[in-house]
């Protein structure tokens, strides 16, 4: 083969303008498929490429024949695995074989060959994409016809690289830079998400700072000054000494239970601080944790946190359906996975708790109190509430539907809605 120089610049010229603009690997390599083609026939392009971020992996793209390489674009592969890994880690310059198929340099122990034989890849050309003399990965051309390149087709091969290599390198480092750029996103998101409910914490222990005083004043203390007038009188008349104690542990008792309903009222809770999701999730860890053998749990909202615009009293009523649930799903379904999804459409938003247990047969086991609970909890809201099989995974589900328009219109608390509870047999 030979192609004159006037040629091959043309050509060249032809690769560097239809780069220009090209965002990304798949579609750089799409542009110069054609123009490479004219300088190279194959039947199958791409190009290896390196990681900066993880090290000693490797991804693929490439164009006309797909084979199982091109799967490491969404995967990135061990270099020591890829049957070039001499070339993408510096030990040759090159690779040109006749028969890719019979060539021992691409078939060793643990080697990602099988695409070679799937393919019919034969007569390949493999090499290296450089910048400043470091490798950044490689550029392969394959044909299934047996002897197709020669030392020729390795030089112009080489030549497109060191035209490529530099445009390459330059996505790579924006690949980075933009990875880079979303992880610090991630992380002052998470940090203002943090300072947001610090200071929603703040606020709302100041407030609950004067009810307590307002309790302790009016309940606890006045509690506390009966005991102490019982016990002063205990001093000045002659009485049963058992009657009088057994009346003071009475009150006592009903003291220490108003000072934990008060402690209890003044602790701001998850769903104030960070909604209804992150409360879903940390009832979650709670309900399982050390259970044996363990449950694994999983919480999906695809409504970017919609939930969190109901009303406080609604929200809470939801959290309190969901929380029965899991607690049922853990006490008697026997589950080993729980899932809390929340979805919505176009007119309503549904909550599902699902689990793959024993099934509807564990609802047979469940206090009937508590089903109740749920049921009534539901009607309060308008909310429609079904509790069903959970085909095909087994285990039971049970879905929760609002409608969109209680953000709207403020419909919250008014008995009145829809309740419909379903048993898939």
């Amino acid at each position: 083969m030979h192609i004159s120089p006037e040629v091959l610049l043309v050509r060249y010229l032809a690769i560097s303008r239809a780069i220009a603009g090209q965002m990304d690997f798949q579609s750089v390599l799409g542009e110069i498929a054609g123009e490479l083609y004219l300088l190279i026939e194959h039947d199958h392009l791409d190009i290896s490429i390196l990681l900066p971020d993880q090290p000693g992996r490797n991804v693929s793209f490439e164009v006309g024949v797909s084979t199982k390489w091109g799967e490491t674009a969404d995967t990135p592969h061990l270099i020591v695995e890829s049957p070039i890994r001499d070339l993408l880690t510096g030990k040759v310059t090159h690779y040109l074989t006749s028969d890719a198929c019979n060539d021992s340099r691409f078939h060793f122990e643990g080697s990602f060959d099988s695409p070679i034989f799937e393919a019919n890849l034969r007569s390949r050309v493999h090499v290296p994409l450089q910048v400043h003399g470091e490798v950044l990965g490689a550029l392969n051309l394959s044909s299934h016809e047996i002897g197709r390149y020669g030392p020729e087709h390795v030089e112009i091969a080489q030549q497109v690289a060191d035209l490529l290599a530099p445009y390459f390198n330059a996505l790579i480092w924006g690949d980075q830079a933009k990875t880079a750029a979303l992880s610090e996103g991630a992380a002052r998101g998470r940090e203002e998400t943090l300072r947001l409910g610090a200071l929603r914490l703040t606020e709302a222990m100041e407030d609950e700072r004067k009810h307590i005083g307002m309790d302790l004043h009016d309940q606890t203390l006045a509690d506390l000054t009966r005991i102490l007038r019982r016990i002063t009188g205990l001093k000045r008349r002659p009485v049963s000494l058992n009657t009088s104690l057994s009346g003071i542990a009475d009150d006592i008792n009903i003291c220490i239970n108003e000072l934990r309903r008060i402690i209890e009222d003044t602790k701001p809770g998850v769903m104030d601080l960070f909604g209804f999701t992150q409360a879903v999730e940390a009832q979650l860890e709670r309900t399982v944790g050390g259970m044996v053998p363990t449950i694994t749990t999983i919480v999906e909202d695809s409504t970017n946190s919609i939930v969190d615009q109901f009303s406080g009293s609604l929200r809470t009523a939801l959290f309190r359906i969901v929380q029965e649930a899991i607690n049922n799903a853990v006490r008697h379904s026997s589950p080993q996975q729980i899932a809390v999804r929340i979805e919505a459409n176009e007119r309503d938003i549904i909550i599902s708790v699902c689990d793959d247990g024993i099934g509807m047969e564990a609802l047979q086991g469940t206090q009937s109190n508590g089903l109740d609970n749920m049921r009534a909890r539901a009607a309060i809201v308008s909310a429609n509430l079904v509790f069903e099989r959970n085909d095909p995974h087994g285990g039971t589900r049970v879905t929760i539907t609002v409608p969109r328009n209680h953000i709207s219109t403020g419909h919250h608390d008014h008995i009145g809605g829809t309740l419909s509870v379903e048993a898939a047999q």
